[in-house]
């Protein structure tokens, strides 16, 4: 009995909802202000919540019945509320009038000023903008003498290894060691192993500097060293100081070592043969 009840219900509620589909009908009208058509205006029937746009002639088609609620909105006028009357669906098309809004805008205070209206005059009266004058400042370079070459010393270790990305790239690099935040005897040590390594480079790379400093035909044709007791030779010569010497500049007073060292070290290796 119950599931009969319930389902004559179901019934009825459909039919009286098709009636009331069936009541509604197509109503035409566009849309409009004092002078132009709108296009592109939103028409809602709140009653359904079915909705449409007006076209490029500002006319559109909507279900409804009277009674219905049409909601017009576009942007920059005014939403327009409109009953539906029988009388709208005898017209062909209908027309709907929106107003544009009256946008205010906010008062604006004018405060006393003592400026005179004449631009080169008021300029003078107009406070400098402070980050513009540091600014400013922080780009003269008028006292930079750009013709003064810039001479950074460079041994020829330096020259032979890659350079150190830290100083180059990192601003604080060069206080590195300055202040009490550091750890005096890490720096010390840290110092020491780089000096350290800087001696075993050098001396690495001391035949080679040699060789490209005076050339292979002095040391080979001039000298006469054999080209396999090239190492051997420069380290019979070394108790003589000559990679100090080479350090110090002092070229002429090595290039004298050498060949006063040459004879006497062929004749070493002479006698040994």
């Amino acid at each position: 009995m119950n599931k009969k009840i319930l389902l004559t219900l179901i019934l009825s509620f459909i039919i009286l909802k098709a009636i009331a589909q069936e009541k509604r009908k197509f109503l035409y009208a566009k849309i409009i202000d004092n002078m132009n058509t709108i296009s592109n205006a939103h028409i809602i029937n709140t009653n359904t919540n079915q909705g449409t746009y007006s076209n490029e002639g500002g006319e559109f088609r909507i279900l409804a019945k009277p009674n219905d609620s049409l909601k017009i909105s576009f942007v920059g006028y005014k939403t327009k509320l409109i009953v539906v009357k029988p009388n709208h669906f005898w017209m062909q098309i209908n027309s709907f009038i929106i107003e544009r809004k009256v946008i205010e805008l906010d008062e604006v205070a004018l405060k006393k000023h003592n400026l005179f209206g004449i631009l080169s005059r008021d300029m003078k009266q107009t406070p400098e903008d402070i980050a513009i004058a540091k600014s400013k400042g922080a780009l003269d370079f008028s006292k930079i003498n750009f013709k003064q070459s810039i001479i950074k010393i460079i041994d020829d270790v330096e020259r032979s290894k890659a350079p150190n990305i830290w100083k180059e790239v990192d601003p604080t690099a060069k206080f590195f060691g300055i202040g009490g935040r550091f750890n005096t005897g890490s720096v010390k040590n840290a110092m020491k192993r780089k000096k350290h390594r800087k001696e075993i480079q050098f001396k690495e790379n001391f035949p080679k500097m040699l060789i490209s400093e005076f050339g292979a035909s002095f040391f080979f044709n001039d000298l006469k060293i054999p080209k396999e007791k090239y190492y051997h030779f420069l380290e019979y010569c070394n108790p003589l100081g000559i990679e100090e010497l080479y350090k110090n500049g002092k070229k002429l007073e090595l290039l004298k070592i050498l060949q006063q060292e040459s004879k006497t070290y062929l004749k070493v290796i002479n006698l040994r043969e």
